[in-house]
């Protein structure tokens, strides 16, 4: 048991060294002539450790009221963590003439950029948001762009606003990866796949196909399902597009009512492109 008590609470001990590694504890010593050093850099979540090294009363105290020491006799100590960046002067209450300065740094900033959906129809747009860890407002973030086959540029530029949050609007034609940047930090990429849009219409017995992106589909073809009792699909006709990427066809349905629509398979999309799935239609053939 007392083994097993000891492993416990060198597990904890672990814990708390492992949850303060990294912050850093700076001390200023409070002098008769002053503070010494009068300025001090730390870093977002460092301490400072005031200490009265005089033999008479001091307090520290922050010039905006961030923190207030209190009454520090000869060998006490007052310790404050800084959890924002910034700059703030303090001063001491019994000896105002006496001033020292804390230089907070901000972490490195960095950038997150997620879709509102990663896959869209040709013709359709989505929006591609994130935000800047820094959550400062009105800065500059570039949205940078790189269309399957092509070489990356820069499509918009924004600002942050409310928690360092921005957005862009996109209407990638082609699948097209997606890269946010603040000064130097750079955000993961995010893909967005883009399916041709796949028409489909009829009139009486004649069914129209019409595949539309930024290539062609002469000689590519789609297939026309309808949907079974229990709610799956069946191809049961393959349909080869024209030279416009259109095609009139009939089929050969016996009488009934039926659920049909199209589908480009992933093979037939082309480089860049998804499959497809086009709209339903109700048909009935008497």
């Amino acid at each position: 048991m007392k083994k097993v008590l000891l492993l416990l609470t060198a597990v904890v001990a672990t814990l708390v060294v492992a949850g303060s590694a990294g912050a850093e504890t700076k001390t200023v010593q409070i002098t008769r002539q002053g503070f010494t050093p009068s300025s001090t850099t730390v870093n977002v979540g460092d301490s400072v450790t005031w200490r009265n090294a005089d033999t008479v009363n001091h307090q520290v105290v922050a010039n905006d009221g961030t923190f207030a020491s209190p009454v520090l006799k000869a060998g006490e100590t007052y310790t404050f963590t800084f959890a924002k960046s910034g700059k703030t002067p303090y001063h001491d209450s019994f000896a105002t003439s006496k001033k020292g300065t804390i230089t907070v740094n901000a972490p490195p900033a960095s950038v997150s950029l997620t879709a509102s959906t990663t896959r869209i129809t040709y013709g359709d747009n989505t929006t591609v948001s994130g935000a800047v860890t820094n959550q400062l407002t009105n800065e500059p973030v570039t949205l940078t762009s790189q269309p399957y086959g092509k070489g990356t540029q820069s499509i918009a530029t924004t600002t942050t606003q409310t928690n360092g949050q921005f957005a862009f609007g996109v209407s990638p034609t082609i699948q097209t990866s997606y890269q946010a940047h603040y000064r130097t930090a750079n955000s993961p990429s995010v893909t967005v796949t883009v399916a041709p849009r796949v028409g489909f219409g009829r009139s009486g017995n004649t069914f129209i196909a019409k595949v539309t992106s930024d290539i062609g589909y002469s000689g590519k073809y789609v297939f026309v399902q309808k949907k079974n009792a229990v709610g799956g699909w069946y191809a049961f006709k393959r349909v080869y597009l024209g030279d416009t990427s259109r095609a009139v066809f009939k089929t050969a349905l016996p009488k009934g009512n039926y659920t049909l629509r199209l589908v480009l398979p992933g093979s037939q999309a082309g480089l860049g492109y998804v499959q497809s799935v086009s709209r339903m239609i109700i048909y009935s053939k008497r």
